[in-house]
């Protein structure tokens, strides 16, 4: 056979085939080669790229603390479009912040030599054995982070020029006493003030809605008719709980039960004993000899705590006269044990008793015989132990036959219901905001949400939630994510028009106040348009009960000079406030500071000119994003 194959492809048809075959594959492999993709960049910061495979790294390290961190919540966490995003957009941040601390630190001539690199290699603890640097386990903890040994050392080589530089910044800031009594002084500085509030509400009436208004609104703000996507699904959930709460127990099994487990109701004898003990692992006269002296000075009437604290090789018992814990069989040395417990009377002396450890000479100190608890005591306890082991059993069998019915029959949970006995559980349509348990469990919910189960319309595998309790679910019905048409959400757009519309009229009458108030004052003015004044005496920068924005605006003000400050606010709900600020009340600083209010001071001048100096770096540096590149595929 092989000769005719040979023979056959000898031929020109099958040389010419076999030449076909070649140039396909030459021309594949030049095609892969040049179809290759280019290297996709994240970011470009000041000419030097951030690629996606450094992006794709540092998201993974990220990704692997939050994990770490959350457990699993991090998997409903990491379910959240949105909160991906935001995480994704973190990540890609910090790698643009670290671009620019480099390129600084270069600027400025910060080098780190490969001595120090090694040496910070060698004292990180992730790399070291019983103390020691490990060459193998280095090597074997970079290949699973996906790193080459010449690639970290590069790494640690940037971290450390980076570290220089921020400690440079941090260490370099300082606080005065001065200036920290400045920051008490202001702390505690307090503000007369009056206001008027005109509320939105009052203009209501006056809005007049357009249809183009409200178009407007709504082709503005669409994401907030984004509906979120939405499950409806059947359920059995299976627990040894419930079947444990469903059992019945009869007066005859607590009884059969507690006759075959009665040692478990039973405390053994137990007693407390004193010693004097004098150390000799191997037989010694000498010591034998001493110890029959001490028991000849106990029988004669001697103190035995005392003798034990003066004479005892068992420290800690001498300090307690001797006493020892209290003692079950199998505690002790077995002689010990067994002169221990033939001992009845509470004060009896033993002989000297050679353990293991040396000469000893024991007392009783107290005596506490075997209890029994009697059926009545323990009845209730026995019943809920037969009901968990009856309820454990058959769960694992009813799991076994739940998970058989419903892979046998998948597109349907009523045949694996009618086989473990248990009703299927129907739920209206949810989205991921509204799931409520035991559907609300992250391993559930990774598989409700999953695209492919949902397109399934199948039954799951048993899922396990732990504490055994487990779950089969199957999607019902599905409603994917959409933007609800103006129709549907009208009502909702004209009134968020509405508070709009009105809040900037009440703006606009704030605005004629206020310009009225400057040429009279903010009391007069009020009075002309019936509208009420209120005033905040000695109001504190911190706490309080009057509006924060009105706060925050009130210590926003220049300090009054012949005539008092004016500003007015936008708040929250849509009114506006007028403010008139009348006195600026400085408090007395003249307790003396503490070195650390000082540091704590410090670090936080640091941490503010940490921020401020990449806040420069960042408005003075030509970066472009291309977050997209970051997002695709990224899980």
């Amino acid at each position: 056979m092989l000769e005719k194959i040979r023979e056959g492809s000898q031929g020109i048809i099958a040389k010419s085939i076999l030449g076909l075959v070649i140039l396909t594959f030459a021309l594949a492999g030049v095609g892969s080669y040049l179809s290759t993709p280019a290297e996709i960049n994240v970011a470009t910061v000041n000419g030097e790229k951030i690629s996606r495979a450094d992006f794709d790294q540092a998201f993974q390290n990220e990704r692997a603390r939050m994990q770490q961190q959350f457990g699993e919540m991090y998997a409903t966490l990491a379910a959240d479009s949105a909160y991906m995003s935001n995480f994704r957009s973190e990540v890609l941040e910090r790698l643009i912040d670290e671009e620019l601390q480099k390129q600084l630190a270069t600027e400025l001539g910060l080098r780190v030599s490969d001595e120090q690199v090694r040496t910070a290699i060698r004292d990180m603890a992730e790399f070291q054995v019983d103390g020691q640097f490990n060459n193998d386990r280095y090597i074997a903890l970079l290949r699973q982070a996906g790193y080459q040994p010449d690639q970290f050392r590069e790494l640690m080589r940037e971290q450390m020029s980076r570290n220089q530089l921020l400690t440079g910044v941090l260490t370099s800031e300082f606080a005065t006493v001065k200036e920290m009594q400045q920051l008490a002084k202001l702390q505690q500085q307090s503000r007369d003030v009056e206001f008027v509030r005109i509320a939105a509400a009052d203009f209501a009436s006056q809005v007049e809605l357009t249809e183009q208004l409200l178009q407007d609104y709504y082709a503005t703000n669409l994401q907030q008719f984004e509906t979120e996507e939405k499950v409806a699904v059947n359920y059995i959930e299976l627990s040894a709980a419930a079947l444990a709460s469903d059992a019945d127990v009869t007066a005859q099994q607590i009884e059969e039960y507690y006759q075959a487990n009665k040692a478990r109701y039973t405390r053994e004898e137990r007693r407390q004993v004193a010693h004097i003990m004098l150390e000799s692992e191997a037989d010694n006269d000498e010591v034998e000899a001493k110890a029959q002296q001490l028991l000849q000075q106990l029988n004669d009437g001697a103190d035995f705590a005392e003798l034990a604290k003066a004479e005892s090789a068992d420290t800690f018992s001498a300090e307690n006269g001797g006493v020892l814990d209290w003692l079950s069989a199998g505690d002790v040395d077995p002689e010990f044990e067994r002169v221990a417990f033939a001992m009845q009377q509470t004060g009896e002396l033993s002989q000297v008793v050679k353990s293991a450890y040396g000469y000893h000479i024991i007392k009783l100190v107290s005596l506490e015989p075997a209890q029994v608890k009697s059926l009545v005591e323990v009845s209730d306890e026995i019943a809920d132990s037969i009901k968990q082991e009856a309820a454990t059993a058959r769960f694992y069998d009813l799991q076994q036959r739940l998970a058989e019915v419903s892979f046998e029959v998948p597109d349907t949970l009523e045949d694996a219901a009618a086989a473990v006995e248990l009703n299927v559980i129907s739920t209206p349509l949810f989205s991921r905001s509204e799931v409520t348990a035991p559907l609300s469990e992250p391993v559930v919910m990774n598989k409700i949400f999953d695209r492919g189960f949902i397109d399934e319309r199948l039954n799951s595998e048993v899922i396990e939630l732990g504490n055994q309790r487990v779950l089969v679910v199957r999607i019902t019905d599905y409603q994917p994510k959409r933007t609800q048409s103006l129709e549907e959400v009208k009502a909702a757009v004209e009134a968020a028009v509405t508070a709009e519309q009105s809040a900037l009229l009440a703006k606009a009458k704030a605005e004629q106040l206020l310009a009225a108030a400057a040429a009279s004052d903010l009391a007069t003015q009020a009075s002309l348009l019936e509208l009420t004044v209120e005033q905040s005496l000695n109001t504190s920068r911190f706490g309080g009960s009057l509006d924060a924005q009105v706060r925050a605006k009130t210590f926003a003000m220049p300090r009054p000079t012949e005539q008092a400050a004016l500003d007015m606010v936008t708040l929250a709900n849509g009114d506006a406030a007028v403010l008139s600020l009348l006195a600026v009340k400085d408090a007395e600083i003249a307790v003396a500071l503490e070195p650390a209010q000082l540091d704590r001071m410090a670090e936080q001048q640091a941490e503010q000119s940490y921020r401020a100096l990449l806040a420069a770096l960042k408005a003075e540096a030509e970066i472009t994003r291309n977050l997209r590149a970051a997002t695709t595929d990224t899980q």
